[in-house]
């Protein structure tokens, strides 16, 4: 039997199909943000690399215009891949030659000098400002009673632009296909992944699939605790009259005007999106949206939030996005790596701040086949309850 087949290299990182199955280096399973910056950090490490995904790269959990950069964090940890991550995406913007973190900053109220204390500890430029004076550094925002969080060094990512450059760089190493199994063969020879026109073998897979990493991981005897829900985000226009006034990136704690939500300006668009924060604000995958469900609500709630605190704003939505949210037991800002020999699988919510940082320590993982410190410290805090 003709087990892993040695024909010549070609460029996209696969092996000719003279036997049973292709051979491969590394396998990377989805790309989105995550598994396109691992697979750079691969081929700029000399590694022979396919990035597996069925439709075009960044359509899933990695779509849309707008993220937000942010270092503020709950977990200390975090707060360091943070600071990390922005050396990171600076070099991105030398390579490619635009902007893929704006200047626009972070504010953020119903916080404490305790809620700052990761951004101390690792040497993260921040300060607070009066609440009666939050013009200016959020000149659509309301006055507020607390004072506000200033991160100046945050901004809106470039979303769209940031994955269209990380494609080219990956360039024929893509291949569109959809791997509908992985699984650890018993004789030994690397790992098993199927899809529809193909088997193949891998020295070692790295699985960065989204909502679908639970479901390909298992197959490598991972169990990741993962909640999938559908999450509403509609985005209102700035007024004219606030247009040149500063437009943060925004986080709302407070409870002040009602809800607790974020922000960010989508960037050069006019428009800004807001989204509600909270355990009840998503709803489970499984529920569909019939016409008045939860998501029809959660978008006038945000609309009557943007009346009150957002004064710079026009109230009324001009489109709305609906995505999918994965979050592990630790919380929203929770992510995980799971490492067995030959996998590696990474999820979690809110990952696309930190993708330079861990675009890097991924390709670590599948180049050595071992799981950093740092990426084992993350996942025991995304595993208990937050």
């Amino acid at each position: 039997m003709d087990t892993m087949d040695t024909g010549g290299s070609t460029g996209s990182g696969l092996t000719g199909a003279t036997g049973l199955r292709h051979s491969i280096d590394v396998a990377v399973i989805g790309a989105g943000v995550l598994g396109l910056a691992a697979t750079d950090a691969l081929l700029r490490q000399g590694v022979d690399v396919v990035c597996f995904e069925g439709r075009e790269p960044g359509q899933g959990q990695s779509g849309g215009l707008t993220r937000t950069f942010r270092h503020r964090h709950d977990n200390e940890a975090v707060v360091r891949l943070a600071a990390e991550a922005l050396t990171g995406w600076r070099e991105w913007e030398k390579r490619c030659g635009r902007t893929l973190i704006g200047p626009e900053g972070a504010v953020y109220a119903g916080m404490e000098e305790v809620d700052a204390e990761g951004m101390r500890r690792h040497s993260v430029a921040h300060h607070w400002v009066d609440g009666s004076e939050a013009g200016t550094v959020f000149g659509s925002l309301s006055p507020t009673s607390g004072p506000l969080l200033v991160d100046p060094d945050a901004g809106a990512i470039r979303a769209r632009r940031t994955i269209e450059m990380l494609t080219n760089w990956a360039g024929e190493h893509i291949v569109q296909a959809h791997v509908h199994g992985v699984s650890v063969p018993d004789d030994g020879e690397g790992v098993e992944l199927q899809t529809a026109d193909a088997i193949y073998r891998a020295r070692h897979v790295l699985i960065c699939a989204g909502t679908a990493t639970p479901h390909l991981a298992a197959g490598a005897g991972i169990d990741i605790p993962l909640d999938c829900a559908l999450h509403v985000r509609p985005h209102f226009p700035v007024r004219e009259e606030f247009k040149d006034a500063p437009l943060p990136c925004w986080v709302d704690r407070s409870g002040e005007f009602g809800e607790t939500v974020y922000g960010s300006v989508i960037g050069s668009s006019g428009t800004y999106v807001v989204g509600l924060i909270g355990a009840s604000v998503d709803v489970p995958m499984n529920a569909g949206l019939p016409s008045g469900t939860e998501m029809e609500s959660h978008a006038r709630r945000l609309s009557n939030y943007v009346r009150k605190a957002l004064p710079g704003l026009v109230p009324e939505p001009v489109g709305v996005r609906v995505c999918v949210m994965s979050k592990l037991p630790g919380g929203s800002d929770a992510f995980g790596v799971w490492h067995t020999p030959g996998v590696t699988a990474v999820t979690g919510h809110n990952l696309f701040k930190l993708a330079p940082v861990l675009g890097e320590a991924l390709a670590d993982c599948a180049h050595h086949d071992r799981l950093p410190a740092v990426l084992a410290e993350a996942t025991e805090h995304a595993l208990v309850e937050a």
